[in-house]
């Protein structure tokens, strides 16, 4: 499961790891690297284990760096993998009227994160057409 116990002791020890010299990691893993180097900002936190599961303030923003982290590698890999494909479509759309990728693949973030802990909490299954829409509502102008 994606935000699970395992995973957070996993996101922990990478984040420990990338900042040795000799880091270097394969796969998944240097995708979740990757992301925790796009944001230095949350870099105190990781080294507080179990609290980098909470939510906290980061630069007057409430942020769980858990959840914010893997939110981010979640959508890179529906981009790397192009499942779906309209995520892709939404980047490219979003980019071309000027946003920039990070910001775009937070705002796309968003859709997941609200369809996804909606459907837990409710205990129903995630379903991928009701994401695909919420994708193209992102993805039409305003």
């Amino acid at each position: 499961m994606l935000f699970d116990k395992d995973n957070q002791w996993r996101y922990s020890i990478i984040a420990k790891r990338r900042l040795t010299a000799d880091a270097s990691f394969e796969g998944e893993d240097a995708l979740i690297a990757e992301t925790m180097n796009a944001h230095p900002e949350l870099d105190a936190i990781w080294e507080q284990g179990d609290r980098s599961a909470t939510p906290q303030e980061v630069n007057g923003t409430i942020v769980n760096p858990f959840i914010h982290t893997a939110l981010h590698v979640t959508i890179e890999k529906q981009l790397r993998d192009q499942s779906p494909v309209e995520v892709a479509d939404t980047l490219k759309a979003l980019t071309t009227r000027g946003m920039d990728r990070h910001e775009a693949i937070h705002r796309i973030a968003e859709m997941y994160a609200h369809l996804y802990f909606t459907t837990f909490r409710r205990g129903q299954s995630f379903e991928e057409v009701s994401y695909i829409e919420l994708l193209k509502q992102l993805d039409s102008p305003e």
